[in-house]
């Protein structure tokens, strides 16, 4: 398949345009495994300066996949987000040929951070959310695995969404990663707490550390595709 649409959405409260995100069929998929990959990227102002090294890091991490032997497992879905833009779906999820890659024109920095409802909606959406996709997949005989990674510079200062929402969505996700990926020291381990997520990495807000995080998170998937990993040790 090919993915052919951007999805924007302006807040949580109207996010009907979601029914229209598009994900792999089964006639796509190559086996009864899948490794499902949900990216989450923070396009707020303050990442203005490091923009170009997560657009650099972001092909490294497809490209850390797709050499990697689980390369036909992958099905990606991104999502980018700041309280102006809301949050804007790249793709449903789609195999590594078909991910549409992160450029100067879709990562244009706006408002603040609304991390909670971007989280909470691409966990939980039942379109474009990544536990209504597993849970069709598995009802279709299909194994899925399941990686949710957000990468972002600070905690959230513009979100509806209360984290314990978030929270209690993961506690009840069995088999699933969840990570925290934190640009800046300091903040990350809470917000991980406050949504559950039982994994979190933090580099100091400088230049190439965005290139460290991503090139964790590509070892830990490599890793977690290949191996029984336990989901709060998933960080390689």
């Amino acid at each position: 398949m090919t993915s052919n649409s951007i999805i924007q959405v302006a807040n949580i409260g109207n996010t009907h345009a979601l029914a229209n995100v598009q994900h792999a069929t089964t006639d796509d998929l190559h086996g009864d495994q899948v490794f499902l990959v949900l990216r989450i990227f923070d396009i707020t102002p303050s990442m203005d300066d490091h923009i170009d090294e997560l657009i650099k890091a972001e092909r490294e991490n497809i490209k850390a996949l797709k050499d990697s032997a689980s390369e036909n497992e992958f099905l990606i879905s991104t999502w980018l987000f700041n309280s102006k833009s809301g949050f804007i779906v790249l793709d449903g999820f789609v195999p590594i040929d078909d991910v549409t890659p992160l450029d100067r024109n879709l990562c244009k920095t706006d408002g603040i951070t609304n991390l909670f409802d971007t989280v909470y909606t691409g966990i939980t959406d039942p379109h474009a959310g990544v536990m209504a996709y597993a849970k069709q997949l598995s009802l279709s005989g299909i194994t899925p695995k399941v990686a949710v990674a957000v990468f972002t510079d600070g905690g959230d200062n513009a979100s509806r969404t209360d984290p314990q929402e978030i929270k209690n969505e993961v506690n009840l996700a069995e088999g699933y990663y969840f990570t925290l990926f934190a640009f800046g020291v300091g903040f990350g381990p809470k917000a991980a707490k406050a949504m559950g997520f039982p994994n979190c990495a933090e580099h100091d807000a400088l230049h190439g550390n965005i290139r460290k995080l991503m090139g964790t998170f590509s070892k830990s998937l490599v890793r977690a595709s290949q191996t029984t990993v336990a989901p709060n040790s998933f960080i390689a």
